[in-house]
């Protein structure tokens, strides 16, 4: 796709010079490339058993990290180069070429794909998950590579292919199957906050690789996402979670908001419903992380601990800003003390608040 015929947006801008002003005492030094992580058989779960999925096994999960540190050091690279990219000019022309050549090593390796059917369903889940989760880090930098010229045409073809996969993997993974699944198996075709996730990591390869198909099924999720919250904006799948349902609430509410920044920055409208369901579970999401008792009351238990997070608030703010400014407000009130140049999430994303 040419620059000339490219009509899907990536909702990253690169500041103009003048707006950048960190200072690093060295100047920017590519760092080895982080090899790639392609064998993705035999990924398991870190819950422990029980109807809520919440409770994490400490050694399930020093394990599933320990497997996961290939993807883990990958992303945490791309982040450090697109902060860096975003807030130093003067190391663009350096930091572009490198974005680009750890991106094309993982691409030409197709990462993240290798053995994926190697897997029992809920392994696959997982597998694909690590994607889905670390999917903004890879479409970050590939956006701010192209903003800065560096890719050449033929890593163009390299990346984008291998991104587009990655696309089709999580949308082939979260289409239910034309035959049921065993009933064991079932919650998996439910909408969760994996599956907005999965959905967020899709539209945002769509709006770089020119796919409006893989747009069209992100936007269908969305829709679909909150059509099934209950009216005070409750997700009923992340209330079912025990002890952690207002973790799952706002984590939810963080992928349906990267859905809503990348429809703006795309000209799709919401329907007046799903404006008034997203307006809804923002208000009611908000609420919960101030006082997360409401959760409590709701649910019968007592949250085990107050997520920090709250970004997301700062981002779909924005999305308020003439439609409904009270709420606007109310967002940028609980995150009065996040800035959102600490967080990865937002770098990029969030415009100067009007």
């Amino acid at each position: 796709m040419t620059e000339a015929a490219a009509s899907l947006r990536y909702p990253l801008s690169l500041p103009e010079s003048s707006a950048a002003t960190a200072h690093y005492e060295k100047p920017f030094a590519c760092e080895k490339p982080v090899p790639p992580m392609v064998d993705m058989s035999n990924i398991g779960t870190f819950y422990k058993p029980g109807s809520t999925q919440s409770v994490v096994d400490k050694q399930a999960m020093a394990a599933y990290v320990k497997r996961n540190r290939l993807v883990d050091k990958m992303r945490a690279s791309l982040r450090q180069m697109v902060r860096r990219a975003v807030t130093s000019p003067n190391d663009r022309a350096r930091i572009g070429p490198c974005i680009m050549r750890q991106l094309v090593i993982w691409a030409k390796a197709d990462a993240l794909l290798g053995n994926l059917d190697d897997n029992d369903p809920k392994g696959r889940r997982q597998a694909i998950l690590i994607t889905a989760f670390g999917m903004k880090s890879f479409t970050d930098a590939y956006s701010v590579a192209l903003q800065l010229g560096a890719p050449t045409k033929d890593q163009r073809v390299i990346v984008e292919g291998w991104l587009g996969k990655l696309g089709d993997a999580i949308v082939a993974e979260f289409t239910p199957p034309s035959a049921p699944r065993p009933k064991k198996d079932q919650w998996l075709d439910r909408n969760a906050n994996t599956r907005y996730w999965g959905a967020s990591a899709v539209g945002l390869v769509a709006t770089l690789t020119q796919d409006s198909n893989q747009l069209d099924w992100a936007m269908n999720v969305l829709h679909t996402g909150l059509s099934e919250s209950a009216a005070d904006g409750g997700f009923p799948a992340e209330l079912s979670r025990g002890g952690r349902a207002l973790h799952y609430q706002i984590f939810a509410m963080k992928a349906l908001t990267l859905l809503v920044a990348i429809a703006d920055e795309n000209g799709r409208a919401l329907s007046s419903e799903d404006e008034q369901r997203l307006a809804a579970a923002a208000r009611f999401s908000a609420d919960a992380y101030e006082k997360p008792e409401i959760i409590a009351k709701r649910t019968g238990q007592e949250q085990l601990k107050k997520p920090e997070m709250v970004d997301w608030m700062l981002l779909l703010s924005q999305h308020f800003v003439t439609g409904n400014p009270d709420l606007m407000t109310r967002l940028r009130t609980v995150a009065s003390n996040f800035v959102p140049s600490e967080s990865d999430y937002l770098i990029g994303f969030v415009k100067k608040p009007e």
